[in-house]
């Protein structure tokens, strides 16, 4: 069975399930980082800046995929609206 992963409005029943699961998710996450004992270890040089790698590659229809995702594209640009997520 093919998903589809464009944009779609979501149920409030969808919505429920996506926060039950995902508080479910974080929460066995931090559980599972409250156990780890590693000290932190920071990676700069001596000017407290760190050194710069090659990157990595994306798979080629990743950026297809996001602009398919997003409600609104204008040119190569997602078009957001800043803090329109926030709960005031």
């Amino acid at each position: 069975m093919e998903e589809s992963f464009e944009w779609r409005e979501i149920t409030d029943k969808e919505m429920e399930d996506i926060k039950r699961d995902a508080k479910k998710l974080l929460d066995e996450f931090a559980s599972k980082l409250s156990k780890i004992k590693a000290s932190e270890g920071h990676f700069e040089n001596g000017d407290g800046f760190r050194e710069e790698g090659d990157g990595w590659n994306t798979d080629s229809d990743f950026k297809d995929l996001m602009f398919l995702n997003a409600p609104f594209v204008e040119e190569d640009l997602i078009v957001a609206e800043k803090g329109g997520w926030k709960n005031d």
